[in-house]
């Protein structure tokens, strides 16, 4: 019999994080970079009078920026002034998706799943108090495993065949084979495994070629080289066996910091497991308890 907290998904008041860092829609660009650097937060809740207006996350940043500090891509290198958003209120996205502290860590999961977002403002009273991320599922996730005795396998999880790519390959042409529903590529040289590469990385590369093009046409120049995928790959890979458990892979997942495991059977890769895999086990098992008497 399953104890009486495997039962039921836990509520958002338990669940998330209290009195979040937060940012006002007049701060610059800048001021985000580093809030968002000094706390290792992806998600920005904004706010005036602790009524939120608007939500900024890493991904609005890093298309807006290419995670770059205004001076360099705001100017070019002899000084002169170059198009581009400013302040947050500039890029930010609203009106807000949000929840209140009684809906359920099963609701919020949906959400996410549904509108493609990676954290839910928490609100009381019209007031900002918590906000719950990707991240905090996850580790519910984990605690619900751990409960339930769920030991599924990755492998009957994981997308296969592992989607890849040649390490020679332009950023564009690896944004045409990104399969959203994954959001990562494995990155091949000479046929064996050499890294691994986001969407993430890719809109950052994106976003700071666009900046040298801008500054290039500037100053009169043309850059002709695109940046490949060798440039913004991450080479330490982070892997998981066929038969590794759902929840050791997602505690490996939040241990280091990462939204994709490739699933290797030895040195043979078979296909990749993401955080967006563990989400729906998490929507389905968590549905699936609430739905027993």
């Amino acid at each position: 019999m399953l104890p009486a907290s495997a039962k039921r998904t836990q509520e958002l008041r338990s669940l998330m994080s209290r009195n979040p860092v937060t940012i006002d829609r007049q701060a610059t660009l800048d001021d985000a970079l580093a809030r968002m650097e000094s706390y290792g937060f992806r998600h920005l809740p904004v706010v005036e009078c602790n009524r939120v207006l608007g939500m900024l996350s890493d991904r609005d940043l890093r298309l807006a920026t290419g995670l770059l500090w205004a001076e360099h891509r705001l100017r070019n290198r002899h000084g002169r002034k170059l198009p581009g958003p400013e302040r947050v209120l500039e890029v930010m996205r609203h009106p807000v998706h949000y929840r209140g502290v009684r809906a359920t860590a099963l609701q919020a999961a949906q959400d996410m799943l549904r509108l493609g977002i990676g954290a839910i403002p928490v609100i009381q009273g019209g007031c900002l108090v918590g906000i719950v991320t990707e991240t905090d599922l996850l580790r519910a996730f984990v605690k619900q495993c751990r409960e339930t005795h769920n030991e599924a396998p990755a492998r009957s999880h994981m997308h296969a065949p592992l989607p890849t790519i040649d390490c020679a390959a332009s950023i564009e042409e690896a944004l045409e084979a990104l399969d959203l529903g994954i959001g990562h590529l494995c990155v091949l040289e000479d046929g064996a495994l050499s890294g691994i590469v986001s969407e993430r990385d890719l809109r950052v590369g994106l976003a700071r070629a666009s900046q040298r093009d801008l500054c290039a046409q500037s100053e009169g120049r043309r850059v002709l080289d695109p940046v490949r995928v060798h440039e913004v790959l991450t080479t330490r890979v982070i892997t998981a066996a066929p038969e590794t458990p759902l929840s050791t892979a997602a505690a490996r997942m939040l241990d280091h910091k990462i939204g994709a495991l490739p699933i290797l059977d030895g040195e043979r890769p078979l296909g990749i497991l993401t955080q967006r895999d563990l989400l729906l086990c998490f929507v389905a098992a968590a549905g699936e308890r609430a739905e027993q008497p």
